[in-house]
């Protein structure tokens, strides 16, 4: 029994020894892809991996105008010593819809971070969000087995988690059903994450993230920078909505400690405060030194644009910016728990006023060349 267990110990130190020898292999050659690198989300990974002097980014692209766009504010916010880094960064031009040009971009990967994935409210953009969201992803992981990726980390979003019945507070294991799911947005994303459990149930090591809404700089005509868009437009209106926040930088730290850790196939909700979009807005505008806005958004005024915009929109093509689930939710108070990636990342998110702070310092910059 005794020589059994000694060669059980011996067998275990031998595999723990291999596996340390894997680990520092893979962390001293690894190779980085990046989709949707010239996003809002994917640029702030590249200024922190450059920042890290990071040697071996690939990162995708398929606009010439948002790479510029991506290296112009590289260029203003990096700091002088980092700014070699960013030649170093390999560019490849390819759509994650389009197999033959993402293989190619998958040769020598062991690290992926998807970031890449469609943001859209209207209902004219869900086919494109089913395609880009659910599809891209499908492709993506289906890669990433292929080419044997150590380790694969996929963007997701607080608008893919469940909810509970009888509390407000919202965890990683909360059940999802139909009744809170009716966002457009929300299914495809949940879409997405079944595609990456649905590989990681194939043999990759995957980890999920889902950020609350991400305050960040750049980037302020799309997503959630069209808060500060607004703000700094004198906009006059809030949402009496309440949701979780949380600042870019948190969420970027915490991906890469997921991707240097051994944690593999769990999702981690990534919020620094649950507070309303009323806070928010009074703090950018007392920041950036605009007026605050001082008119709540009444639901029966959106029902009344709602009806005028279906009624536009039979006559002019355009996108429909209201919907009814976006009316619906306009009253809702979603408390997020972060509980479990404080514990297991150590993560000390940044508060809001700093957050907001620091973007400030980064819009003065960015005002300059941008």
């Amino acid at each position: 029994m005794l020589s059994l267990l000694n060669n059980s110990i011996k067998v275990w130190q031998r595999y723990y020894f291999l596996k340390l020898i894997f680990c520092a292999f893979v962390y001293i050659y690894r190779m980085i892809l990046i989709s949707g690198a010239t996003g809002f989300l994917g640029t702030h990974l590249l200024k922190t991996l450059c920042l890290e002097h990071e040697k071996n980014i690939r990162a995708l692209y398929r606009s010439e105008h948002k790479k510029k766009y991506t290296l112009n504010f590289l260029k203003t916010i990096l700091p002088k010593e980092c700014q070699t880094n960013i030649s170093r960064i390999e560019w490849t031009k390819a759509d994650i819809l389009n197999i033959p040009e993402l293989d190619k971009a998958f040769d020598d990967i062991t690290n992926v971070y998807h970031c890449a994935a469609w943001v859209g409210n209207s209902p004219q953009d869900y086919n494109t969000m089913r395609k880009v969201n659910i599809e891209g992803t499908a492709n993506m992981v289906n890669l990433a087995l292929y080419h044997h990726v150590v380790k694969f980390c996929h963007v997701s979003s607080i608008a893919a988690l469940g909810q509970y019945q009888d509390t407000h507070v919202i965890d990683e294991k909360a059940p999802r059903d139909s009744e809170h799911s009716k966002s457009r947005y929300s299914i495809t994303k949940f879409g997405a994450e079944m595609e990456v459990w649905r590989a990681s149930q194939e043999g990759l090591n995957v980890v999920i993230v889902n950020p609350g809404l991400i305050l960040g700089s750049g980037f302020f005509d799309s997503g959630s920078g069209m808060i500060f868009n607004k703000v700094l437009n004198n906009f006059k209106f809030y949402p009496p909505k309440q949701t979780g926040f949380v600042f870019v930088d948190d969420v970027i730290l915490a991906m890469i400690k997921l991707m240097q850790s051994d944690i593999i196939n769990q999702r981690y909700i990534l919020v620094g405060e649950n507070t309303s979009f009323k806070k928010v807005m009074i703090t950018i505008a007392n920041t950036f030194q605009r007026k605050p806005p001082q008119y709540k958004i009444n639901k029966l005024a959106l029902y009344i644009l709602w009806v005028f915009q279906n009624i536009l929109s039979l006559f002019k093509s355009q996108k429909n910016q209201i919907t009814l689930n976006t009316i619906r939710q306009i009253n809702s108070k979603r408390i997020f728990s972060n509980k479990k990636s404080v514990q297991d990342l150590g993560l000390q998110y940044t508060s809001l006023d700093k957050s907001i702070n620091l973007i400030f310092e980064d819009y003065k910059k960015l005002k300059k060349t941008i």
